[in-house]
């Protein structure tokens, strides 16, 4: 939700005109570009590489790795 804002954001600076229009809309295109492309990544291959990772380590045979939880201690108060 952020990078759709921030990427919202910077629409102004990719429609400048006027003095310096030409550097701006650079700028914006670059800056919208890799937001849009980060935003893609961590949304789309980030989650796709983790499926891969646990079905790949199913089919080796050694099961998803469980959250370990600390033994309680055996001291008495």
């Amino acid at each position: 939700m952020t990078s759709f804002a921030f990427i919202l954001a910077t629409v102004p600076l990719w429609a400048a005109t006027g003095s310096g229009g030409a550097s701006r809309r650079v700028l914006g295109t670059v800056v919208i570009t890799g937001m849009l492309a980060a935003t893609a990544i961590a949304i789309f291959v980030i989650p796709m590489l983790f499926v891969l990772t646990e079905r790949l380590a199913i089919l080796r045979g050694t099961p998803p790795h469980a959250a370990t939880v600390p033994a309680p201690s055996d001291r008495s108060a």
